[in-house]
């Protein structure tokens, strides 16, 4: 098959086999992969009998030829794998320019590299050579005849007798003086080039000619390994490094970050403990002058910083983006947000997780979701945000995060990629700068919001300031069982939503210039105006059916039917119209916030996506059960399991060191350990004898005091809402309590107790 993605404009036209080709590379079911196979379906769909804007001859066939036919016409899989190979094609071709690029920045580095006199030497042999070369082309002859009128001219320079007669005479020339006896003789044969510049390229001393050899070995060097191949050789080799310097590495190369003289210290005791070896030990000094010298800024720094920051020190490739169209590439990545606000379902301090995403072109940030940590949820409820609201993108550059990288997003199936026909990037590991884009959206929208708040726990964050509001939140939370000082989750919801919106109103550097019209002065375009002004020249986003939207980001996977049951999650799920499918598979659909219901659809062979829908199986429809597990119910109690296991652990470890420090004690009073360990049957409580006393009379009759019961913690709230100044502080210690656990509130919601005004309440009493 010829390549049909290199041309300048995509095709339009296929032949019957060109297109039997690409269902083949495809391996698609839906189309031939033979040219028979696919004329005969040209034929049995009528596409010869179509007009000639559909179906032609082919041109440049004078009497005969096949037929072609318009891509309209192919299948809707076939169509997409060919337009998918067209945007394969374009970014192979930029990856080819980009290292092509990269080889003359390499070039340019290696030259600029050189020493002064290195350098000198390499440009006065370049005007060599190009000077031979231009004088040969203008008389119209070879290199040869041009290298043989340069020695002629050379020859010519009759002045050794006057050199020899000033140097009998006692008088030093020096290379100059000779130079510029030979200047006229040079110029007069015709080669415009300064004969000075002959004595740099010799470098040689005292000889102000070039030899013929030298001369073709030059023409050779250049042709075969490039101008910078024509710089001399260093005449003085650097001695190398003293092999006794990757002792002294081992005690500075390391995470640490060791001073040079705490490491040399470490080093000089390592040489001493070594009995019987006599070691050559480094000096300071040397070790200094090689970090200094002799080791480049990456050198001396592997092994004291990661790969990450390590990288930050390379030479980068800027990547661009100005013939791209919105939509193209979407990036997204998640950030823990660096202030704490209220769960809104404990009630505690809590710091949640902010998946973005935007679009490379125009900078724009078109999704976004909030969540407890970044999973595959928070990141399919971002993109879905993203393509209902702005259209599907082609590509998805993530980096290799667990939200990232999953069977919901990756199957080759059932995933959201190969469903939405979007295809994914992963970024390389320890490469967050090919994301500087998302990493910079990142500061530049949500640290800032994260300031605005009292509750923020950044590092620059005063650190008397972020004790005092830490501590007053966890006070409150204890005592009321919320804190007014700890943003609800609606509220945050709203900051996030106008901070991004302030973000895409706001000038973009990295955006084209526009004039304002208010002012009339030249300033960036926002990344609101830069997609309005790719609309106007005509681009068209991929839009998402809203009557599709829903089930289209619903995750689907793969199940098989039996006797009108379909399992996922550990749950069973029946319904009458799936006693037809028993026993082949079927796609099922689940929401991940309830489990009552999933969505069965037919598996479609061809496409291998979700085809027709069967039915909505309700769960255990044909028995009786407990309440199903949803998806994320699942995953919150699991988490649950595994805070109580480490909150176990850690109190078996408080015991442990309390019982330890007891033994301790018991030891150091000199008492025996295990004279308190008897039983608790073996235990005599010995008396004194008890002196009787007698009280008065008056104050015997005298009634005690009735303390006031409740028969529930209930009733004790209804009862201090209408007293509340006949409350006792062991009354309200109980109904802070009951405040800080969810099942007392819910009680208290449940019968009918205003919570707000208890807590108002309890604090007003503190």
């Amino acid at each position: 098959m010829k390549d049909l993605v290199t041309t300048s404009a995509p095709q339009t036209f296929f032949t019957a086999r060109e297109l039997a080709e690409i269902s083949k590379a495809r391996g698609l079911t839906c189309f031939p992969q033979a040219e028979r196979g696919a004329r005969d379906y040209a034929a049995r769909n009528g596409w010869n009998e179509l007009g000639k804007n559909l179906a032609r001859k082919r041109p440049g066939k004078v009497g005969g030829g096949g037929m072609e036919y318009h891509i309209s016409l192919m299948p809707e899989p076939l169509r997409l794998a060919y337009e998918g190979s067209l945007i394969t094609a374009g970014l192979k071709a930029r990856l080819e320019a980009e290292h092509s690029a990269d080889d003359r920045r390499i070039a340019a580095l290696k030259a600029s590299t050189l020493p002064a006199r290195a350098r000198n030497v390499m440009e006065a042999r370049a005007e060599i050579l190009k000077a031979i070369e231009g004088y040969a082309i203008s008389q119209g002859m070879g290199r040869a005849w041009g290298v043989a009128q340069f020695l002629n001219a050379q020859a010519a320079m009759v002045v050794r007798q006057e050199i020899e007669a000033r140097r009998d005479c006692g008088e030093i020339l020096t290379d100059r003086e000779i130079a510029s006896l030979a200047r006229p003789l040079l110029l007069k044969t015709g080669f415009m080039i300064d004969p000075e510049r002959i004595v740099v390229a010799n470098d040689r001393r005292g000889k102000p000619s070039v030899g013929r050899s030298a001369i073709y070995d030059w023409f050779k060097t250049r042709d075969e390994k490039g101008v910078v191949a024509l710089a001399p050789a260093a005449t003085k080799e650097e001695m190398p490094i003293p092999p006794a310097f990757a002792d002294f590495l081992r005690h500075y190369a390391m995470p640490s970050k060791p001073s040079i003289a705490d490491a040399y210290r470490e080093y000089l005791k390592e040489a001493a403990a070594k009995d019987g070896v006599q070691l050559m030990t480094l000096t300071l000094s040397q070790v200094e002058y090689i970090l200094r010298v002799r080791m480049n800024n990456i050198e001396k720094h592997v092994g004291r910083e990661g790969m990450l920051t390590l990288r930050s020190r390379l030479p980068y490739v800027t990547r661009t983006t100005d013939d791209m169209w919105p939509t193209t590439v979407y990036t997204a990545d998640g950030k823990t947000f660096d202030a704490e606000i209220e769960d809104p379902v404990s009630h505690n301090a809590i710091r949640p997780e902010i998946t973005t995403v935007m679009d490379l072109v125009t900078r724009k940030v078109v999704g976004i979701s909030l969540g407890r940590s970044e999973n595959q949820k928070s990141v399919a409820e971002a993109l879905r945000r993203s393509c209902v609201s702005h259209g599907i993108c082609a590509i998805f550059y993530v980096d290799r995060g667990p939200g990232y990288r999953n069977e919901a997003m990756d199957a080759d199936v059932s995933g959201l990629m190969g469903r939405l026909g979007i295809t994914k990037a992963h970024a390389a590991p320890y490469g967050s700068q090919a994301k500087g884009r998302i990493e910079r959206i990142q500061h530049t929208i949500w640290d800032r919001l994260a300031k605005r708040l009292p509750t923020y726990i950044g590092t620059d964050m005063d650190k008397e300031a972020g004790d005092k509001i830490h501590k007053l939140t966890r006070r409150e939370i204890r005592e009321y069982g919320r804190s007014r000082n700890l943003p609800t989750w609606a509220e945050f919801v709203k900051l996030c939503e106008d901070m991004v919106a302030e973000y895409n109103a706001k000038p973009h550097s990295s955006l084209p210039q526009i004039r304002d019209p208010e002012t009339g002065k030249l300033r960036h375009m926002s990344p609101n105006e830069c997609w309005e002004a790719h609309v106007v020249r005509g681009f068209e986003p991929v839009t998402v059916d809203p009557a599709e939207a829903d089930d289209l980001f619903r995750p689907y996977e793969i199940r098989t039917t039996r006797r009108g049951e379909v399992l996922w999650n550990t749950n069973q799920y029946f319904d009458h119209a799936l006693a037809p499918y028993h026993e082949p598979k079927v796609m099922v659909g689940y929401d991940y916030h309830q489990a009552d219901r999933v969505w069965v659809r037919e598996f479609d062979k061809e496409t291998g996506q979700p085809g027709k829908l069967i039915c909505v199986a309700r769960f255990m429809a044909n028995a009786e059960r407990y309440f199903p597990v949803s998806y994320e119910q699942q995953a919150i109690e699991n988490r649950a399991k595994g805070q109580l296991k480490r909150l176990e652990r850690k109190v078996a470890a408080v015991e442990a060191e309390r019982a330890g420090q007891q033994l301790v004690d018991l030891r150091a009073q000199n008492i025996p350990a295990g004279m308190f360990d008897a039983p608790a049957a073996e235990m005599v409580t010995i008396t004194a004898p008890s002196t009787v006393s007698i009280a008065p009379v008056e104050a015997a009759s005298a009634p005690a005091a009735k303390r006031r019961t409740f028969a529930s913690d209930e009733a004790l709230a209804a009862w201090a809402l209408e007293h509340p100044e006949e409350l006792k502080p062991n009354q309200i210690a109980v109904l802070r309590g009951c405040l800080n656990s969810s099942t007392a509130r819910e009680l208290f919601r449940m019968s009918g107790i205003d919570l707000e005004a208890l807590r108002n309440l309890l604090r007003a009493v503190a």
